[in-house]
């Protein structure tokens, strides 16, 4: 769930959460033909649902067939109402883990049949707070949490035993740390802000599961990722004008084997850029709207976007295309969108689940 999403939910009256159906009303299950695993080569996205509405989702859009498939978790089990606002996913071989933000847990599944094999938390587990982000690191699960909104002070990353699915630990951090990143044994967490806003990434030695050293940024630091050469791009979104203390967004490029910042981007007062995506020595970003291609070389921001007119709660890209999650009014069911970078045309549109709001990767079981 974003800041703006939960704006805009408190005032929603209903909420419709539209599966994809055949014609006798019944979800349509992936035709497998094999004994291979089902949702394998495609692209896996997590609708959030509808805040307080116990009606999260997961889509699966196959490469192979081009036939996309929603609420797959509840087609693996059986179930209908799962969780509340699932956040994000994680995954390590052949294990997923969906965060549930609402629900506090994390639903473990086997990720190319999406069956449940585990459930970590629930709604009197006291490990977890509104837990955003999971990254595994040093045979560990770490899931960032945002705390008590009213408490800036009681934010942490969860330290989860992946063999026990018991947090062994919580590593205090600042507050609103969100998403992370693995390098090694070093885990990069964006600290956010959560409800309000931070300027920094915090460095975590994940064998000693302790915060050696913290590197300052731009306000609001959204997303981040590696380059082919290691070093670390952090994209922050500065405050927007709601807040009546606008500042700008920034980029930087930080040298993993100092922590030092190498190169700062400023963007303009009014620019906030966010999903910051990484492939082929390229960085690509979002801008009111406008998606912007920069090459790591770069010595400047580009002037003009590469494609317009987005509507994007998640973007992603890999293997040559963008995938751009639309999530209309946040009341109705949303829509995964996929553009060519060859020409920056559109593909397809596909319509997803409520609040579509994180982008994955499923490839072969094979690999």
């Amino acid at each position: 769930m974003r800041l703006n999403q939960l704006i805009l939910t408190t005032a929603a009256a209903t909420f419709l959460l539209i599966g994809c159906n055949n014609d006798d009303g019944g979800p349509i299950l992936p035709e497998t033909g094999t004994d291979s695993p089902v949702y394998e080569n495609g692209i896996i996205v997590v609708n959030e649902g509808g805040f307080m509405n116990g009606n999260a989702s997961v889509s699966f859009l196959s490469d192979d067939s081009g036939e996309l498939t929603n609420d797959i978790f509840s087609i693996a089990n059986g179930v209908d109402a799962w969780g509340d606002t699932a956040q994000s996913m994680a995954f390590d071989g052949e294990t997923g883990y969906i965060v549930v933000n609402g629900s506090q847990k994390v639903e473990v599944v086997d990720r190319y049949t999406f069956e449940s094999m585990a459930t970590i938390g629930g709604a009197d587990f006291t490990d977890f707070l509104n837990p955003r982000y999971m990254a595994i690191a040093n045979g560990k699960g770490y899931v960032t949490n945002w705390g008590d909104g009213s408490d800036p002070s009681d934010d942490f990353v969860a330290v989860i035993n992946l063999e026990t699915n018991i947090v062994e630990r919580k590593i205090p951090v600042g507050e609103g740390p969100e998403r992370l990143l693995v390098k090694d044994n070093t885990l990069y967490v964006a600290m956010l802000g959560g409800f309000n806003f931070n300027n920094s990434v915090a460095v975590i030695d994940t064998t000693s599961d302790t915060v050696t050293d913290s590197i300052m940024v731009g306000e609001g630091p959204n997303s981040l990722q590696f380059d082919a050469d290691g070093n670390l791009w952090v994209l922050s979104g500065g405050k927007p004008a709601y807040t009546e203390d606008q500042t700008a967004g920034r980029l930087d490029k930080i040298d993993t084997a100092s922590n030092a910042v190498t190169k700062s981007f400023s963007f303009l007062p009014t620019e906030h850029p966010e999903y910051l995506s990484y492939e082929d020595g390229s960085l690509y970003y979002n801008v009111a709207g406008g998606i912007f291609k920069m090459d790591v070389s770069s010595t400047v921001l580009p002037e003009k976007a590469a494609i317009t007119g987005t509507n994007f709660y998640d973007m992603a890209v890999n293997d040559g295309k963008l995938y751009g999650t639309d999530a209309k009014d946040f009341a109705s069911n949303g829509t995964l969108e996929i553009y060519g970078l060859s020409d920056n045309f559109r593909i397809t549109t596909k319509e997803v689940g409520i609040n579509p709001g994180a982008i994955y990767f499923n490839g072969s079981a094979e690999k």
